[in-house]
């Protein structure tokens, strides 16, 4: 049996899509959130799913900052173009701007990630259409001029204002998200164990049982390289772009009409049972042949099964 998506409460955990070949776990931070689409339910991912950095170095920017430690001009970012492609490997990078580079080796501190697939290459076609297009305001840095910006997108980083910090620069980007609390112990966080085994980054403090720091959006206003970071005790940091060893904690919205699961696995998750055609089998013929992608040949036209009915007791009900 399935329930609506809107029934589960903030803070309940769903799986949805995957990274490194395993289910990615995300909880539920927020219903109906002001200023996100109407009536979506927004997931951020239980623990950091990837170590990375932010943006490469841009040996070509006039900027000496940006060019020896990348840029926290969020909307130019590699991690935000990265996180929003379903592109195969090495296929996901292109230039966002006229100094723009690509996280390769020697640009990021750690874990290079141009050569592999974008973000949303392993999630199914039916989940990347379950994902709202957001519009999200950020803050630009006084190299930027100031102020701040809107951008769209699918899958996103939180800002210091969504998970409960202080507005950077006086700005608020977005109101908080009800899965934070003014308490730091609301934003603690632990990586997987698949972002550990495939980090080239290694501390004795990255491991599974130990809290790890992770990537907002926001960038540290007075600089042009610095990007504001959640720290291992849950306060505020900032650290360059191209450090590497960062912890990735991407947010989506999801359409409210999904159903779940109307109890958890044994990971005590929820889960998105997606209708698969039936697997059918036809006599044509002599020949039984099995149209096991769900079409059939009706008045010699192939068309696609969208639902089954069965008669019980004189009364066709739906399979």
């Amino acid at each position: 049996m399935s329930q609506s998506i809107t029934n589960l409460s903030v803070g309940a955990k769903i799986k949805f899509g995957s990274i490194y070949s395993q289910p990615i776990v995300w909880l539920v931070a927020a219903k109906n959130h002001a200023g996100y689409p109407s009536g979506a339910i927004t997931l951020l991912t239980e623990r950091i799913v990837k170590i990375m950095a932010v943006d490469a170095k841009e040996p070509s920017n006039s900027n000496s900052d940006r060019k020896n430690y990348g840029n926290n001009r969020h909307i130019h970012s590699n991690i935000l173009q990265w996180l929003n492609s379903p592109a195969g490997a090495g296929q996901w990078y292109q230039s966002q701007h006229a100094a723009d580079a690509p996280p390769n080796s020697g640009e990021v501190t750690h874990n290079p990630y141009t050569q592999q697939a974008g973000f949303l290459n392993a999630f199914t076609a039916d989940e990347r259409e379950a994902i709202l297009q957001t519009t999200l305001t950020v803050v630009k840095s006084s190299t930027d001029g100031g102020g701040s910006e809107t951008f769209t997108k699918k899958v996103f980083l939180l800002s210091t204002t969504e998970v409960g910090l202080a507005n950077e620069n006086g700005i608020a980007e977005g109101t908080r998200l009800a899965l934070f609390t003014s308490e730091n112990s609301s934003r603690l966080c632990y990586p997987t164990a698949a972002a550990v085994a495939n980090s080239d980054y290694s501390d004795s403090s990255l491991a599974v049982d130990k809290l790890w720091s992770w990537w907002l959006r926001t960038p540290y206003a007075p600089r042009a390289h610095r990007v504001r970071r959640v720290f291992t005790d849950g306060s505020l940091l900032n650290s360059n772009a191209n450090t590497g060893s960062g912890g990735l904690r991407p947010a989506l919205n999801l359409i409210s009409s999904l159903l779940v699961s109307d109890t958890t696995d044994a990971d005590g998750c929820y889960t998105i049972p997606w209708w698969v055609p039936p697997d059918m089998s036809f006599n044509i013929g002599g020949v039984k042949k099995v149209y096991d992608k769900g079409w059939c040949k009706v008045g010699g036209v192939l068309r696609e099964i969208d639902k089954v009915s069965v008669k019980v007791n004189g009364v066709l009900e739906e399979v």
